[in-house]
């Protein structure tokens, strides 16, 4: 036989030859991924990866105004504990005045009988305070030696601290309420 084409002798090359040809025969009904297909699949991905980005700068909002809130009732509780500490004696008691893009903190932090001044301004952070129901900003809130609230006006202290502007109707969405009692206690 000399041509080129061989002929199987045995039944393991007969076998060999017709398993070959099955393989090549079930490939042929096979295709690969169209295009369509892909553009699919990226579209998919595309619109749930909008959706948590979306999210995610929703949520990024949501906590800086929670961390402006928390560091206010902190700021309150300082103040408050600073006096109590200290009997409310010498230069005074410690106060915390609330303005619309800041707070200042100021109390004798180490108990040398100077008051010291800590400013805290979150205006970049697109987060304002404002004062609760006809309150008007800047309000001082002061606490005497038994740990007890005075403010400037004698306005009840109740805070909103808000995403971008306090306008509209507050709710757990867009604001938090920051509320100082008459006895000192700092409620958020």
């Amino acid at each position: 036989l000399g041509g080129g084409t061989q002929v199987a002798k045995d039944s393991s090359d007969i076998f060999l030859v017709n398993f070959m040809k099955n393989k090549l025969h079930n490939l042929k009904g096979q295709r690969g991924v169209t295009i369509t297909e892909v553009l699919i699949v990226l579209l998919i991905i595309a619109v749930i990866s909008t959706l948590a980005l979306m999210s995610m700068d929703s949520s990024n909002v949501r906590f800086k105004r929670q961390n402006v809130s928390r560091e206010l009732k902190v700021a309150f509780e300082r103040a408050r504990f600073d006096s109590v500490k200290r009997h409310a004696a010498g230069a005074g008691p410690a106060s915390v005045t609330v303005d619309t893009s800041s707070y200042t903190l100021t109390t004798d932090s180490n108990s040398d009988g100077t008051y010291d001044t800590l400013v805290t301004d979150f205006a970049a952070q697109n987060v304002t305070i404002a004062g609760y129901a006809a309150m008007t900003l800047p309000v001082t809130v002061t606490f005497d030696k038994r740990g007890e609230v005075t403010t400037t006006g004698g306005v009840s202290p109740q805070f909103l601290v808000c995403n971008g502007t306090c306008s509209g109707t507050p709710d757990a969405s867009n604001a938090d309420i920051v509320l100082v009692t008459k006895t000192g206690t700092v409620n958020l």
